[in-house]
């Protein structure tokens, strides 16, 4: 490595001088496997920490490995196999193999940088993998506080059944016919009010939502006073999308109970983790942990496959040992952003300890509805791993013209991706009526309460349709749609193509922003809005609980991005009524099972995969590789 060129990650290409430095093709590979080249920057770093030897760049380049492992999600990275050839031939660097078998049988070999664990070294050996200090530890602990609160269980069953049998007695409705809870979703609710760990895993329309509020109704009924239970989600978008269902199925109770109508008056109001645990952008620190811990006894939390190991680990150390947790979510769908696919790892190592209920039946799968269980079906084929199915007579619809669109069961488009785009964008768009509208504000930056059921309307029309999109990049990437449909709503207006935002056009927050209670994944529209002290100007407006908030662009643009399109990971805790799901033009790594299984399930009724065959068939043959510890850790110490 040390006769080529090489590259200053902090500045302009430069010639090697001192450690810090990075070779040239390194960064070309980074470059071409969409990786950040400040990932590498700790490969090239340990070289001043350990004294020159042959073998010292091997070193360097396991490490860069491993941060190229931890970019995709693993806590760890395998010392031999194929995962690490990959890897290793990724960055250009096949010849580390053989260190990596010597590094595996010697921890010690490069003391006191690596060592293996218990010796608080900066890489961790064990087990045949290379870990992080870091990532080692979170998983441990998160190991040791999950087999903590296995052993907890709460004996007052026969209260706890007085009150399920009064909440079955009287369920909520779902249009003409009650929500009668299945057995599994009985079981779900006896396990959450009893236990102090509780997994819930099913795809969409199995039923979480009622699970949620028929907890909620046992332990108001058990005494468990409201103001110490917490609902919660990853992002904002999730834990609205939350409150409003359990909202809006409390609200269906016909005959509600004394308790029932606590909870719709005081009940719980769903909030962001970072809320709930008290995050302090300023200080960059949480207010609630292990000395400072929550006061709530009951915590829910949904979306759980979003949440990486670093904040399941806040979360259980600000619990108190005595109060529950209820994790929810969806196994099969993507792991988070960040490392770790924890919640997939404890459903996998807590099977058949009671702790796991995996919801199997779905409401979506009606006869009466042949376009949602379209979709429904369509996913898990996908999830089964076995593309023919899906173009078999009765699997995908092909697609090669717009007219021939239904945008109802799962759709294959064939044709040119710009006719979709031209179509999907007549269909959808705002009603003119509503974007030329001045929407006003009192002196409180309140709306007027007649306007709040038109934008009501407005954002429930937005929300319709999202097209979802694998990479931020490429031609088939959120940049070039997003900029795409920006360009044509300025033409059609006369606007210049330097303005960045035109009223109508919907918004996401790339962010947080606690000052003004917005959050990463809140999803809003530009619309014109006037107030009291201030003329007519555009404005960010966002759902807020009972009503909406505005800003003008000009203060929130640093947070905003357009949101025509939006990421697959970005979507996750949403659901429309149709969604376009945009492939890439060739295989990435992004594009797995799991990535479209994801994308599929954010649909009601309707799908159009856009994209060749052979881009379906590699995705679905393709599972998300993760490399983690967690699961083993639980295991081997029940």
């Amino acid at each position: 490595m040390s006769d080529e060129g090489t590259i200053d990650p902090r500045g302009a290409g430069t010639a090697a001088v001192e450690g810090g430095v990075l070779p040239a093709r390194w960064v070309e590979a980074a470059r071409g496997i969409d990786l950040d080249v400040a990932e590498l920057v700790l490969a090239f770093e340990v070289l001043r920490w350990v004294p020159p030897a042959e073998q010292t760049e091997g070193l360097a380049a396991l490490v860069a490995a491993l941060r190229l492992a931890q970019a995709r999600g693993s806590t760890r990275l395998p010392l031999s196999g194929p995962p690490l050839a990959a890897h290793l031939a990724e960055l250009g660097v096949p010849e580390a193999r053989a260190l990596a078998r010597r590094l595996a049988g010697e921890p010690d070999t490069f003391a006191p940088l690596s060592g293996p664990a218990g010796r608080h070294r900066p890489l961790v050996v064990q087990g045949g993998y290379l870990y992080s200090q870091r990532l080692y530890a979170l998983e441990q602990r998160v190991a040791s506080a999950v087999r903590a609160r296995l052993s907890v269980r709460d004996d007052a069953a026969a209260a706890r059944r007085q009150a399920l049998a009064e909440v079955q007695a009287a369920q909520p409705w779902s249009g003409r016919r009650p929500l009668v809870l299945s057995d599994e979703q009985l079981t779900a609710v006896e396990e959450a009010c009893r236990g102090h760990l509780t997994l819930i895993s099913g795809e969409p329309g199995t039923g979480k939502t009622s699970i949620v509020v028929s907890v909620l109704r046992v332990l108001a009924r058990l005494g468990v006073p409201l103001g110490r239970i917490a609902l919660t989600a990853p992002t904002g978008k999730a834990a609205d999308r939350m409150r409003r269902s359990v909202e809006g199925t409390l609200g269906s109770l016909r005959s509600p109970g004394l308790s029932d109508r606590a909870l719709l008056q005081d009940g719980p109001r769903s909030q962001t983790l970072h809320r709930l645990l008290g995050f302090s952008p300023s200080a960059g620190r949480y207010r609630h942990h292990e000395a400072n811990p929550l006061a709530e006894d009951v915590v829910i939390v949904d979306e759980s496959s979003m949440i990486d190991v670093a904040m399941v680990d806040r979360l259980l150390r600000a619990l108190r040992p005595e109060a529950r947790l209820v994790l929810l979510g969806d196994a099969e769908q993507l792991p988070s952003v960040d490392a770790g696919a924890v919640f997939r790892d404890l459903c996998e190592a807590l099977d058949g300890t009671g702790r796991v209920v995996r919801l199997t039946r779905s409401y979506r799968m009606d006869p009466k509805d042949p376009a949602g269980r379209h979709v429904l079906l369509t996913a898990r084929q996908v999830q089964a791993g076995d593309p023919a199915p899906l173009f078999r007579p009765r699997g995908l619809r092909p697609r090669d013209r717009v007219e021939a669109l239904e945008l109802e069961g799962v759709e294959h488009w064939t044709g040119e991706l710009d006719a979709l785009l031209d179509h999907w964008e007549s269909r959808f768009k705002p009603p003119p009526s509503a974007v030329g509208r001045t929407w006003s504000v009192d002196e409180d930056g309140a709306f007027e309460a007649d306007s709040i059921a038109g934008l009501d309307a407005l954002f429930a029309n937005a929300e319709r349709a999202r097209i979802l999109c694998l990479t931020r990049a490429r031609g088939t990437g959120v940049h070039a749609i997003n900029e795409r449909f920006h360009r044509r709503r300025s033409e059609a207006r006369g606007l210049p193509a330097s303005v960045r935002w035109t009223v109508g056009e919907p918004v996401l927050v790339m962010r947080n922003d606690y000052e003004r209670g917005l959050f990463n994944g809140d999803q809003g529209l530009v619309l014109w809005v006037e107030g009291v002290r201030s003329g007519r100007r555009p404005c960010a407006v966002f759902r807020r609980t009972g009503g909406f908030v505005a800003f003008p662009v000009e203060t929130v643009a640093p947070i905003l991005e357009l949101a025509h399109a939006v990421t697959v990971h970005k979507a996750q805790g949403s659901e429309h009524e149709v969604v376009a799901v945009v492939l890439p033009a060739e295989p990435i790594p992004l594009l797995t099972r799991e990535m479209l299984y994801t994308a599929i399930t954010r649909a009601r009724r309707g799908v159009v995969l856009a994209g060749s065959r052979a881009m379906i068939e590699a995705g679905v043959r393709r599972r998300v590789e993760r490399s983690s510890g967690l699961s083993e850790f639980v295991r081997g110490g029940l």
